[in-house]
């Protein structure tokens, strides 16, 4: 389980042929099935769930399920008060249930799910971006993909980014700072650049820690601080899943450590 401000992140498994009585949940939440197969009635419907499904409950609907023949696992994404009231700000509705079998809200919830095996420091940042990405989608489903020429605000908003590697920043930040709203900075950012603010900083810091690499003299630890990550584990995690080999891995392969 993993908690970002009010949003509660977790990865749950339910035992086959488990039996979940009529029951209400205070807080809204969606769900991704990632294995096996179940029924549920909600109000007076009824639907079946199977894996790449995305099922978003609204606060206060009676629901029981029942699993089927095997386990099931689901990734649960609950939405906190403060979560709650900027999305009625935004007008997105979140009284109403809502399904969908794959597509764009399935994606955006399996790169939710890859934040809970990370704790570095845009971990936070790239789960509040997919957050509203994923509500977006979820509750505007066909927006299309623009081709507009990307806004001058934008090009504002890398270049925060790039020189404030080392700052904890939250989406709200470089939102507030640039004069979008958080939502509108998310989808833009994305439908531009492929990535979410989260995953662009990431890579940023994996860019720098590299050119830093090239000076024998930094430690691992302080060229981890000097570039924005948590800790020197962090920085390893990170560094390997988006260059396939670890800091010293790299470290060893540069000129200055050739015979």
């Amino acid at each position: 389980m993993k908690r970002t401000g009010d949003l509660v992140l977790a990865d749950v498994t339910y035992s086959a042929n488990l039996r979940l009585p009529r029951h209400v949940h205070e807080r809204p939440y969606f769900c991704l099935i990632r294995r096996g197969t179940y029924s549920e009635r909600y109000g007076r419907r009824s639907r079946s769930c199977g894996p790449a499904m995305v099922v978003y409950h609204p606060a206060g609907e009676p629901h029981c399920q029942e699993m089927h023949g095997c386990d099931v696992a689901s990734f649960n994404v609950e939405i906190g008060p403060s979560w709650q009231q900027r999305m009625n700000e935004l007008g997105i509705p979140g009284d109403q249930p809502v399904e969908f079998d794959g597509g764009p809200p399935e994606a955006l919830a399996l790169r939710m799910l890859d934040e809970l095996d990370h704790d570095d420091a845009g971990s936070s940042l790239a789960i509040e971006n997919l957050f509203w990405e994923l509500i977006t989608a979820i509750h505007n489903p066909a927006p299309g993909t623009s081709k507009a020429t990307p806004p001058a605000w934008l090009e504002a908003a890398r270049e925060m980014l790039d020189t404030r590697l080392q700052e904890p920043l939250s989406l709200g930040t470089v939102a507030d700072e640039i004069g979008v709203h958080p939502v509108h900075l998310a989808t833009t950012f994305r439908r531009h650049l492929g990535c979410s603010v989260g995953e662009y900083l990431r890579r940023r810091r994996v860019e720098a820690a590299r050119a830093r690499l090239e000076d024998p003299e930094p430690s691992l630890t302080e060229i981890a601080i000097d570039v924005g990550f948590a800790d020197q584990s962090h920085f390893t995690r990170t560094f390997k899943r988006l260059t396939g080999m670890t800091p010293g891995q790299y470290r060893a392969f540069l000129p200055f450590k050739t015979p």
